[in-house]
């Protein structure tokens, strides 16, 4: 691969033969090369290939902007995150989180922090991500001294959301917030209450989460099962309301149909969920 520019003494911007740009990471990477020169692979560490040339260049200008041990840090989030997840994340993860966590150190340490008003929501419905950002506050605070309530292990969790969907910051808040709503209506509903020490409630949770999710990409087809949705009416008439009420609820947020084995399906989830009272 031919040198691009060095961006610091670590990080060099770079494109291999097909003419794609990379952002190579080392130890001394980037020390005295100038654009032109070849790189020498067997000292690269680390490389990441953005989707886009223009994400390619915000994160090249981020990286020359930041410590290199901070850069290395969010560097070992992702990975743990990839890992962890199982699932594949979005080259765009590296630029979006490593923005975030660096601009949450500059503000931690000026004095300044923001409560995660939907912190229980990201803990029910994204526990594998919380967990992902619970250990990278215990990186950071072991690495730089710096310590963070538990809301930025929320704020942490929903952008590797974001790269796991490849959905936008401010849809994932859309998306939580509703599973916040959701969670509400059910806790003022009459005679039904949640209980979140049954053996069922992780079914519950991820249930709903991909529920709405469906809702909001409106990636939801028919099924055709007229004959359950009927049966689960007439035997848990009052939980077949309730998912009535959320579905209902649901709809007129996305502008979205769901069809009628949604809310039999919902209903028969809440069932085995929740207790009468």
């Amino acid at each position: 691969m031919r040198v691009l520019k060095s961006i610091n003494n670590n990080v060099v911007s770079c494109c291999d033969e097909s003419g794609r740009e990379w952002i190579a990471m080392g130890r001394g990477l980037g020390f005295s090369l100038r654009p032109g020169d070849e790189l020498d692979e067997a000292r690269v560490e680390k490389r990441f290939r953005m989707e886009t040339p223009d994400d390619a260049r915000r994160l090249a200008d981020l990286f020359s902007s930041l410590p290199a041990r901070q850069i290395e840090l969010c560097s070992l989030i992702v990975d743990r995150a990839t890992r962890d997840l199982g699932g594949k994340l979005s080259p765009s993860v590296y630029l979006t989180l490593t923005d975030h966590i660096c601009f949450a150190i500059e503000r931690l340490r000026s004095g300044t922090t923001f409560q995660n008003t939907l912190l229980t929501e990201v803990r029910t419905f994204y526990p594998r991500e919380y967990t992902v950002g619970k250990h990278a506050l215990e990186l950071l605070a072991q690495e730089l001294d710096v310590h963070f309530p538990d809301d930025e292990a929320a704020n942490i969790a929903l952008h590797l959301v974001n790269a796991e969907y490849e959905n936008s910051l401010s849809d994932t808040l859309r998306i939580t917030q509703t599973l916040h709503d959701i969670l509400s209506t059910l806790g003022g509903w009459p005679h039904l209450r949640l209980d979140a020490g049954s053996r069922f409630y992780d079914e519950f949770t991820v249930h709903l989460k991909f529920l709405v999710l469906r809702a909001f990409a409106g990636d939801v087809e028919p099924r055709g099962d007229e004959r359950f949705v009927e049966l689960v009416r007439q035997c848990y008439p009052h939980e077949f309301h309730c998912a009535q009420q959320i579905v209902e609820g649901l709809e007129r947020r996305t502008q979205n149909a769901l069809p009628p084995e949604e809310q039999a399906y919902l209903a028969a989830s809440l069932h085995r969920t929740c207790r009468l009272i």
